[in-house]
């Protein structure tokens, strides 16, 4: 059984980027992209870990610190438009923190921004400037 925080953690920075107020809306991808996707869109790749030498994990030994990780793929037909969804994201996520009834959550912090680079791999190019997020959170 799970407590489903690892999800509400990932879901917290999806729905950080799908709040986004700019017109016309950017789509948000978990991790998969529908081939009749129309650029600027955002595809999204998290991971949760457990730091195992974490100051706030408690005496009994139990792992109660989470790091969420949203790995930001920003993409546009331009390297202009890409550095806009990027600017876009970082206005959604950077210095957020989130509630998450169950989790103490700090603030969203940039772990890396990486340039726009050209992108072939489904057979039409674009853009794709790719920007890391984390955020700690610890349980009760």
């Amino acid at each position: 059984m799970t407590d489903g925080l690892d999800q509400a953690l990932v879901n917290a920075g999806l729905a950080l980027l799908a709040a986004d107020p700019i017109s016309p809306a950017m789509p948000v991808y978990d991790g998969t992209v529908p081939a009749a996707a129309t650029r600027p869109y955002w595809v999204i790749y998290t991971s949760v870990s457990y730091p195992a030498e974490s100051l706030d994990n408690s005496v009994d030994g139990r792992s109660r610190v989470r790091e969420v990780r949203w790995i930001v793929h920003s993409v546009g037909d331009t390297a202009a438009s890409a550095r806009a969804g990027a600017q876009r994201a970082r206005s959604q996520l950077l210095d957020a923190s989130p509630t998450i009834p169950g989790l103490s959550c700090g603030r969203i912090r940039m772990e890396e921004s990486q340039p726009p680079v050209r992108d072939d791999v489904t057979g039409v190019p674009v853009m794709s400037a790719v920007q890391t997020y984390r955020l700690r959170a610890s349980s009760s």
